[in-house]
């Protein structure tokens, strides 16, 4: 979907964990004590303190903060793992600290096991300068030189890093883990006296529990396992696609002739065409999911990991089916045409049929509170930031081209200890990143004032003019990204049967990345799952509005949303992806940094050297139809909580953190949002499980009158 499904929080609590290890087996192959014994004595480094201060946070940083620990309670719940298992590992921790006294100019002397500064091992401050450009040294808030305390001394120190591996316990040795994918190596292997030996040397991460019954240095976490939220998206899916007996599949060209107007009466009530209704729910939810969330699925779960994307895809036609009918059955035509639908209201209409009056009030208000802070968040502010900065980013291409230019001159100098070239290279680097800095506090508030009174032009309107927009720009960016993707995907058109037979067969691999393909298949059932909101229930509220008698009808149309955004949309970025090599590009990952949106872009400016610009529009305009979108959302439950005289003031509120969102980034905030577009599922599903079987009925129904030629065609 558009909103933000590459954020450094949810990406740590979605990603699979490594090779699942199980304690059992640890215990039946080796004994710890006796394995690994050692002296306690020999665990006595004396350690350096972090002794540093934050500097004190902004007006804007406090917002933030005061989000961040609901965000972390929030993902408690909902990334909470279930059927996890037990690792054990070792981390190999090689590094030295340098210190000198707090605010001295003399060199930095090598701190020693017994925590004394050896005389024969210093630093000077130029070979720490070069040390930090040849990214050899640890940072902290205040950079590479750290204020900290040894032996009570305040102090200033660095450390020089050497090795960080990552060791997992499998088949009686631990193996390397992999930079990529967290697999395991089958010739970098260590065995237990090694361990020893390391610990030994003191090479080795410790852990903090005093009271283990493990050895200081063997480490365990619980990995795999699936998160709560995917659980109930993907059941809630694969229930509704075998109680609705595969509707997805059967009724799809039903769902392409309602779609292509044969059955569109103007004089049925509504507001939009069946397009216009598929495509302002598609224009929320196809966006950056689709550029980054593929390549974030196949670089943690490899190849495979694509295949239960579909998977859920296909499965998450049934969920939108469901929903976007009960959106029809149960919407409130008002006196002047104008229509209010969605969970917000047949949760509650709904489930008051059948005598669960509180239970269906409670959900209703719960989702249309959810809804309201995820079209903040999520649907806009997010939205504008992205799009704000990929249009800098734009501007300043060369620019970037420049600046990366001159930091790998610095690099080859300091490897040189071209101490005269560094002082001149970095004097330029530093020169240019001010010039540079310059632009952003001037173009980004022009950006936003802008971006603010287009989405005002058209929200003004409702929904009507918002399909209008919608039905232009979906397609339109649509195929500009598909035509990118069909060039590079003809270009290499002989690689593709064997990349499609890859994905197959490494989605069913015992031994696939991540930990088996349980591991495989959450990565990609998740990231699906981010992509096109099946079970989230936002999409019922557009297409609430579409203009039918037949709620069975709306519901055959919406199954096309993640058809078209994950089947479809996806499969390209996948295949190129594949054809490019990124997603297992240690280059691009690994040294580079590169991960969603950037490792996507760069593996298409390898095919398509102007693609950058290519993306740039794209991204603008996801970001815009995700903005627009996610405005009839949120003031659709706005209007069901405080009544429609009150939207006026949602209105004003949705346009002002458009222009907020583009000149400042509030992280946690976001993440904020971003956890209640996810929470949306939970009443929305519990309340679709408990209507489904009225869903059955009209379905049984419609299709006998279907079969029976009783509709009426247009075209």
């Amino acid at each position: 979907m558009g909103h933000r499904n590459t954020n450094e929080r949810m990406r740590r609590n979605c990603s699979c964990c490594g090779v699942v290890i199980t304690a059992l087996v640890f215990a039946s192959l080796v004994s710890p004590r006796s394995a690994y014994a050692q002296s306690e004595s020999n665990q006595t480094r004396v350690r350096v303190e972090l002794d540093e201060t934050a500097p004190a946070p902004t007006a804007l940083q406090k917002v933030d903060g005061a989000f961040a620990t609901a965000v972390d309670a929030m993902a408690t719940v909902l990334f909470k793992r279930l059927f996890q298992r037990e690792q054990t590992y070792i981390q190999l921790d090689e590094h030295e600290d340098y210190a000198r006294p707090r605010g001295g100019t003399e060199s930095f002397k090598r701190v020693e096991p017994d925590g004394n500064l050896s005389e024969d091992a210093t630093l000077t401050d130029k070979e720490v300068e070069r040390f930090d450009i040849l990214g050899k040294l640890a940072h902290g808030q205040s950079g590479a030189i750290r204020a900290g305390k040894l032996n009570g001394d305040l102090i200033d120190y660095v450390t020089v890093q050497g090795r960080q591996s990552k060791y997992a316990f499998r088949a009686g040795a631990f193996h390397k883990e992999l930079a990529l994918r967290e697999k395991l190596s089958e010739s970098d292997v260590l065995t237990s006296d090694q361990v020893s030996e390391l610990a030994e040397q003191q090479l080795l991460k410790l852990n903090d529990d005093p009271v283990s019954s493990q050895p200081a240095h063997i480490l365990t976490a619980q990995v795999g396992g699936a998160p709560i939220v995917v659980l109930w998206l993907s059941l809630g899916a694969i229930f509704f696609t075998v109680y609705m007996r595969f509707f997805n599949v059967w009724g799809f060209r039903h769902a392409i002739d309602i779609v292509r107007g044969k059955y569109d009466n103007p004089n049925e009530p509504g507001e939009v065409t069946h397009f216009q209704a598929l495509a302002s729910a598609l224009s929320a939810t196809v966006g950056l999911g689709n550029i980054a969330g593929v390549t974030i699925a196949m670089t943690a779960g490899g190849p495979g990991a694509f295949f239960w994307m579909l998977a859920c895809g296909v499965f998450g036609m049934s969920s939108k089916f469901v929903e976007c009918t009960l959106g029809q059955k149960y919407r409130q035509v008002k006196p002047d045409g104008t229509v209010l639908g969605g969970p917000m209201q047949y949760l509650d209409v709904g489930l008051r049929e059948l005598g669960l009056g509180p239970v269906g009030k409670v959900l209703a208000i719960v989702f249309a509170v959810m809804c309201i802070l995820a079209s903040f968040g999520g649907g806009n502010m997010f939205q504008a930031n992205q799009s704000g900065q990929q249009m800098l980013a734009m501007i300043q291409l060369n620019d970037y081209a420049t600046l990366e230019r001159l930091g790998d001159e610095i690099k080859v100098a300091a490897a040189a200890d071209d101490m005269e070239n560094l002082e001149r290279l970095k004097g330029e680097k530093e020169a240019f990143q001010n010039q540079m800095a310059k632009l952003g506090p001037v173009f980004l508030p022009i950006f936003g004032i802008f971006l603010a009174a287009m989405v005002a032009t058209v929200i003004l309107g409702g929904i009507k003019r918002i399909g209008a927009a919608a039905a232009k720009i979906v397609p339109s960016m649509c195929i500009i990204y598909m035509i990118a993707c069909l060039w590079i995907i003809l270009t290499h058109i002989a690689d593709v049967p064997s990349l499609v037979v890859q994905i197959f067969s490494e989605a069913f691999r015992p031994e696939a990345f991540g930990g088996g393909m349980l591991g495989v298949l959450v990565i990609g059932v998740q990231r699906a799952a981010f992509s096109n909101e099946a079970g989230v229930g936002s999409a019922a509220i557009a297409h609430s509005a579409a203009k039918t008698k037949e709620p069975i009808r709306e519901g055959a149309v919406a199954l096309l949303g993640p058809f078209i955004d994950t089947v479809v949309v996806c499969s390209m970025t996948a295949l190129v992806i594949l054809i490019t090599g990124a997603w297992n590009n240690e280059t691009w990952i690994v040294e580079q940094g590169r991960q969603g949106t950037p490792l996507t872009s760069k593996a298409f400016a390898q095919e398509i050297w102007f693609f950058p610009y290519i993306l740039s529009i794209a991204v603008v305009l996801f970001a815009y139809s995700t903005i627009i979108s996610w405005s009839y959302y949120g003031e659709r439950c706005w209007e069901r909580l405080f009544g429609p005289r009150s939207t006026v003031v949602y209105k004003v509120i949705y346009v002002s953190a458009v222009f907020v969102g583009a000149i400042a980034n509030l992280g946690a905030v976001l993440d904020f949002s971003d956890m209640m577009i996810l929470s949306m599922a939970f009443p929305n599903i519990f309340g679709v499980v408990l209507l489904s079987p009225q869903v059955r009925r009209d379905l049984i129904d419609y299709w006998r009158r279907f079969k029976a030629g009783e509709f009426k065609t247009f075209k």
